[in-house]
């Protein structure tokens, strides 16, 4: 009886010991998935903001707006140089009131009219525009795009939002 505490006394322990490693092991991995959590809510958050300020400047003024032409094999937010040169997107420098975002959120908007369905015209008489389309209407797709420094990755994360606007221009 006597040499029989030891070894169940050390069992018992090693037992405890990998209970508590495992459970120290779960609290980081929950740690983890719950800042990625965080980060997807605020990038999400801050794509949907640049999305309603590049609407709104579209609605204040849609044919001073600087669109690209829709991509004809590769949609045009996918490609780097519409996102590269100010003259292709809606760049808001200095956005520094979205917490955590890189300060260069930025819109690319293609002007995608040709894609309405003709005939779209308020008399149905005027068909000069594109495929027959009133040239006072006007459909846009925007893209808005922000980023976060990815640490981990030794980059930036990046989350798009897009959306199309209809407007009729008189």
């Amino acid at each position: 009886m006597i040499g029989v505490v030891l070894p169940v006394v050390l069992v018992v322990l090693t037992i405890l010991t990998g209970l508590i490693v495992a459970q120290v092991r779960r609290s980081a991995v929950d740690e983890r998935l719950a800042a990625n959590a965080t980060e997807t809510v605020q990038l999400d958050s801050a794509a949907q903001t640049v999305l309603r300020w590049c609407e709104a400047r579209i609605v204040s003024a849609p044919l001073d707006t600087a669109v690209v032409a829709p991509g004809t094999t590769t949609p045009a937010w996918r490609l780097a140089a519409n996102w590269s040169t100010t003259a292709n997107n809606l760049d808001f420098s200095g956005a520094t009131q979205l917490p955590g975002i890189d300060p260069n959120p930025s819109c690319v908007i293609e002007d995608a009219t040709c894609e309405l369905s003709p005939p779209i015209s308020p008399t149905g008489q005027i068909t000069t525009g594109c495929n027959g389309i009133d040239p006072r209407w006007r459909k846009f797709r925007i893209t808005a795009r922000v980023s976060v420094p990815a640490l981990d990755m030794g980059g930036s994360r990046f989350m798009f939002a897009q959306s199309e606007l209809r407007v009729f221009t008189d």
